[in-house]
């Protein structure tokens, strides 16, 4: 590990380099495997297994990249996004490459809260908005709810380590939000909350996820600059009989994490068996 350094003219310490370039192996020009791609593999090795030390430390420069392994920019520049695709760096305009903190990896099956607390992590919840309001159609034909129904809309911030990462928006059918209470929202994980909401906990869950840029307030409220791509998981949770007990979504920071998602496989020709 080195140790900070000055910016020069600025008086202050820039981040420890997460790298030494000199200790790489060289790319080999003969090889079938692209030099980009080659040149990903040789920055990631030293980043495995130790990315949660090397946090926030920066990442060589593009010049000094194709100084010492003798490549073009286009090539820094691809193998770096394969980085950044890994969950290895981040990378912004004008700040430079740094290695990322580790992704968390998450059961969807599982409540979040329960998954972190299990591992030791401090999690809380901030409850920003809780009213009635008219269904949304989307939300209603979730839900299966007649054209008119009301229900209670709730929005909430995740922090882990006292830091913010996850934005939640909820939609609770009345058979189900009249056994909610400020203290479920402020204390407990969605799962345990139906569960001591309903007395039996969910049964199944159909969950979407996908990538969608930040609004503008929810880029303010998770600390991100607008339009930062984020994960959403967008979902109904379902009683054992069927009906819908809960439709939502929560807005992750993309760079951040990244889920599991575990089911059987149906075979073609194979259901009746």
């Amino acid at each position: 590990m080195m140790p900070p350094r000055r910016d020069a003219g600025e008086g202050r310490e820039a981040p420890p380099q997460a790298l030494v370039l000199q200790q790489l192996p060289p790319l080999d020009s003969r090889s079938a495997v692209p030099l980009h791609q080659q040149l990903a593999d040789r920055l990631a090795a030293p980043l495995r297994g130790a990315q949660a030390a090397l946090a926030g430390f920066a990442m060589p420069t593009e010049a000094q990249c194709m100084a010492h392994f003798g490549v073009s920019r286009p090539t820094i520049r691809q193998a770096m996004a394969h980085l950044v695709a890994a969950g290895l760096v981040t990378r912004g305009r004008g700040r430079g490459t740094f290695v990322a903190p580790e992704r968390l990896n998450h059961d969807v099956s599982m409540a979040f809260e329960d998954e972190m607390r299990a591992a030791r992590r401090s999690i809380r919840l901030q409850v920003l908005l809780r009213r009635q309001e008219v269904a949304p159609e989307r939300v209603r034909q979730k839900l299966q709810l007649p054209p008119g129904e009301q229900v209670e809309y709730v929005e909430r911030l995740r922090f882990l380590d006292d830091e913010v990462f996850a934005f939640e928006q909820r939609w609770f059918p009345p058979a189900v939000s009249r056994h909610v209470t400020q203290a479920m929202l402020e204390e407990m994980a969605i799962i345990s909350l139906l569960g001591a909401a309903m007395r039996e906990p969910p049964a199944r869950i159909v969950n979407t996820v996908r990538c969608l840029p930040a609004d503008a307030r929810v880029a303010r409220l998770l600390g991100v600059a607008s339009r930062t791509s984020l994960l959403e998981t967008e979902h109904t949770y379902f009683a054992a009989s069927g009906t819908p007990l809960l439709h939502g979504a929560v807005r992750f920071h993309g760079e951040r994490f990244e889920f599991t998602l575990e089911s059987a496989l149906r075979l073609p020709g194979r259901e009746g068996e």
